[in-house]
């Protein structure tokens, strides 16, 4: 039997098994409660399996590992090391958060800033940074198809479009549900072959003693081998947990479990299980570069993954590895869709244009999004981009300037104001697009990440303004 028809006969169990796991998800779906927050009702397991799968996209499946291949450990400092401490700062929202009633991160905003506009400009923000991260899943989803089903690209982005459109249509309760299976999924397909690579190389030593002799040694050296200057790796790190402590896909994964004490649970296990999550996949990116020290038909470090499974160490295992990739994209893809769609209907639509509105007709306007939105994502994903890991990191630093500090500060600091908030998440922005341009054109020659400037530029906004306009509100 073929291989393209083992991996099809993979595809379709696992095509029956999410429409059947997530059907449940649709009857469950009857307000805006449920579809946008699962009626604050997650339990631990479900709530850990859709944190942790949520934030495990392709960017880490794909990206992460053909970096490792080909960088070596150096792509754990400039992204993964960033990530875990950025989902670790989640904890002190979850300290704070489940205090108030809210269906969205702008509704907190809302409530806290007393400003329905700010509401409504950060639920944009939201909708912008989702459609434009949701490329990232879909050209994962579509390298990995398109290598082992080998049929069109093209072909293979418009099945994760019907996935995640699919699933999106049964709100939270529906992408919880097949997140949990996504996730055992992942664990189950990066366990095994991880392992596999360290049984056929004779362990991490071994492993480590010949990557050693590859490229001087390069790939176990922090830079690279001055490949990457410090300041890239740290400023670059410094976007990705930046933009994940601030993310809201990840703060409605703690309004929406059923308590306080299930959502910092939800944070510190997952926060464990994804760094074993990430220690499977440098070794099997490292691993990889000892089994293939060269191979001419990667073009990209998102295709190594897909290239070296396939050709390289096609086993029993490598169907299991071709789901779990798949399952990774589906999860996060779906879970921004959803996201966006209740940012677009209830921060934007419901809070400036119509006030009110049934259960019926809220859940038929966001399925309408996720359509409209979906497809906008599927058709921009046809346009070449960098790297999917650099990409990202640009798109969570505008998150991180539009979010943190209103965020952070609206909870821990009384003096925070609206003008504070807007004028920190628009300077941040601001910042972001003007640095990025000088960089990006060599106007300067540097390699520091947009984000840095960024977020020091939105912090002094939101300090100076807040105590400006703190001191004449007190004194109105």
């Amino acid at each position: 039997m073929s291989r393209v028809i083992i991996y099809m006969l993979y595809f379709t169990v696992y095509t029956i098994v999410l429409l059947f796991w997530g059907k449940s998800g649709f009857k469950k779906t009857n307000n805006i409660k449920d579809f946008c927050v699962a009626s604050n009702s997650l339990g631990l397991f479900i709530s850990v399996s859709t944190f942790s799968v949520t934030l495990f996209s392709a960017v880490s499946m794909q990206s992460v590992t053909g970096s490792v291949y080909q960088f070596g450990y150096s792509t754990i400092l400039y992204s993964v090391i960033g990530w875990l401490l950025g989902a670790s700062c989640l904890i002190f929202i979850a300290n704070k958060i489940k205090e108030f009633d809210i269906v969205t991160v702008s509704d907190y905003f809302r409530i806290r800033y007393k400003s329905r506009n700010y509401q409504a400009f950060t639920g944009a923000i939201t909708v912008i940074c989702y459609i434009l991260y949701i490329i990232i899943q879909i050209k994962g989803f579509g390298i990995v198809v398109s290598e082992l089903l080998d049929i069109n690209y093209n072909i293979a982005v418009a099945l994760i479009y019907l996935f995640i459109v699919y699933t999106g249509f049964g709100g939270l309760f529906s992408v919880a549900k097949t997140d949990a299976l996504n996730f055992m999924l992942v664990s189950l397909g990066i366990m095994l072959v991880a392992a596999t690579v360290l049984l056929d190389l004779g362990g991490i030593t071994a492993i480590h003693s010949q990557a050693a002799k590859i490229s001087d040694g390069a790939l176990l050296d922090a830079t690279t081998n001055g490949f990457f200057s410090p300041l890239m790796i740290i400023t670059t790190s410094l976007a990705w947990g930046l933009g994940t402590a601030a993310n809201p896909q990840y703060i409605i994964r703690i309004t929406s479990a059923k308590d306080k004490s299930t959502g910092i649970k939800m944070i510190c296990i997952s926060t464990f299980i994804l760094s074993l999550l990430y220690l499977g996949l440098m070794i099997i990116g490292l691993g990889f570069r000892v089994m293939v020290p060269a191979a001419d038909a990667i073009h990209s470090v998102d295709e190594a993954l897909a290239y070296i499974v396939n050709a390289k160490i096609y086993s029993y295992i490598s169907g299991v590895m071709f789901i779990s990739i798949i399952a990774a994209a589906i999860s996060t893809a779906n879970s921004q869709l959803l996201l966006l769609s209740s940012s677009f209907t209830y921060d934007i639509y419901l809070n400036l244009f119509h006030k009110t509105i049934s259960n019926e007709k809220f859940l038929n306007l966001n399925r309408i999004i996720i359509f409209i939105a979906g497809t906008t994502s599927l058709l921009l994903s046809m346009q070449p981009m960098e790297t999917l890991l650099i990409y990202g990191s640009y798109i969570w630093s505008i998150v991180a300037v539009t979010f943190m500090c209103p965020l952070y500060g609206g909870l821990y600091w009384k003096k925070a104001t609206k003008e504070g908030a807007l004028f920190s998440s628009v300077g941040g922005m601001i910042t972001v697009a003007v640095v990025y341009l000088i960089t990006h054109f060599d106007v300067v020659k540097t390699e520091l990440h947009p984000v840095l400037p960024s977020i020091l530029i939105s912090f002094i906004i939101f300090y100076i303004v807040s105590r400006m306009t703190y001191k004449e509100e007190a004194a109105s």
